[in-house]
C-alpha cells in the first residue's frame, strides 16, 4: 500500500561505449557521403561500434556497474531494472532480465521498455516511480542500443547519425536536504509514426514485403529532409508542470521533458532493403 510518496535522487551515473571507432572517413567508403558533408549536418566525426558478437546487454552490464558504484549499492540492493532499447538481446527473455542475470542483481524484477529516443528519459520516470512509491529502495534504470545491427549502411541520412553504446542510472530515496527529481512530463504524437522513423516487425509486413530468408532482416530509415515534417517544439502539459519546474526550488534536478516526434511522407515497400548480417 502507497502511503506516501518518496522524494526521489539520481544517485548513480555512467556510460560506456565499445571502443571501435567508425570514423567519416570509414563511411566515405560505404556510402555516398564526405566528412564535410556529414560535419555540415551532424557535427559527428566517429561513433562507436561493438565488435560482432557483442549484444546490448554487455554494454548496459558496464554502464549499470559503474552506475552502481557511483551510488554505491551493490547489485543485490537493486530492486527494479527496466532497460529502454530498440535492440533487444532478443524479444524474450527481455533484455533486462539477461541483465540482470550478468550483474548479479538476485533481488531484482525487470523489464524492457521501447520508446526509441525517448527510451531513457521515459525508463527514468519509469524507475523513479517505483522508488517514490516505496516499491523498492534503488531501481537500475538502463538505456543501451546495439544501432549498428539495425541500421542500412547504404543509407547515408541514417547510417551517419547513429552508434552503439550505453548509459545507465540508479535512482534512490532522497533525503529533505538533497536534490531531487521534481517531476516529469511526456507527451508523445503517434498520427506520423510510421512516416517519420519506422523499424517494422517482420509480422506487421504484408506477405509480399516480408524478407525472403531468415538471412534477410529490416533496416531503419528516417525521413529526408526534403520531405514535409514537424519540428520538435516545448509544450505546456496538461497538469501545468512546465509552471512547476520553472519555480523550482535551489539545488534540485529539472524535470524530464521530451516529445516523440512524426512526419514526412509513408514507406515504401522498397523502403526496408535487406542486409547482410555483419
Amino acid at each position: 500500500m502507497v502511503t506516501a510518496i518518496r522524494r526521489v535522487k539520481i544517485s548513480g551515473l555512467s556510460t560506456y561505449v565499445p571502443p571501435k571507432l567508425l570514423t567519416n572517413d570509414d563511411l566515405e567508403k560505404l556510402v555516398d557521403t564526405t566528412n564535410e558533408w556529414i560535419l555540415q549536418r551532424t557535427g559527428i566525426k566517429q561513433r562507436h561500434i561493438v565488435e560482432p558478437g557483442v549484444a546490448t546487454s554487455d554494454l548496459a552490464k558496464e554502464a549499470a556497474i559503474g552506475a552502481m558504484q557511483q551510488a554505491g549499492v551493490t547489485p543485490e540492493q537493486i530492486g527494479f531494472i527496466v532497460v529502454g532499447t530498440t535492440t533487444p538481446d532478443t524479444i524474450f527473455p527481455s533484455t533486462a532480465c539477461v541483465l540482470q542475470h550478468k550483474i548479479g542483481a538476485v533481488n531484482a524484477w525487470g523489464f524492457d521498455l521501447g520508446a526509441a529516443c525517448s527510451g531513457f528519459t521515459y525508463a527514468l520516470t519509469t524507475g523513479m516511480q517505483m522508488v517514490a512509491t516505496g516499491a523498492v529502495e534503488h531501481a537500475l534504470i538502463v538505456g543501451a542500443d546495439v544501432m549498428s545491427s539495425i541500421i542500412d549502411y547504404k543509407d547515408r541520412t541514417t547510417c551517419v547519425i547513429f552508434g552503439d553504446g550505453a548509459g545507465a542510472a540508479v535512482v534512490s530515496v532522497a533525503d529533505d536536504s538533497e536534490p531531487a527529481i521534481i517531476d516529469f512530463a511526456h507527451e508523445i504524437d503517434g498520427g506520423g509514426g510510421r512516416r517519420f522513423a519506422c523499424l517494422p516487425a517482420e509480422a506487421a509486413f504484408p506477405p509480399r514485403m516480408r524478407p525472403s530468408t531468415s538471412a534477410c532482416i529490416p533496416s531503419s530509415r528516417m525521413a529526408r529532409r526534403s520531405s514535409s515534417s514537424r519540428c520538435a517544439r516545448p509544450r505546456r502539459s496538461p497538469g501545468g508542470c512546465w509552471k512547476k519546474t520553472g519555480s523550482k526550488p535551489q539545488n534540485s534536478i529539472s524535470s524530464f521533458h521530451t516529445r516523440r516526434i512524426a512526419a514526412s511522407s509513408p514507406p515504401r515497400p522498397n523502403d526496408w532493403d535487406c542486409l547482410n548480417r555483419r
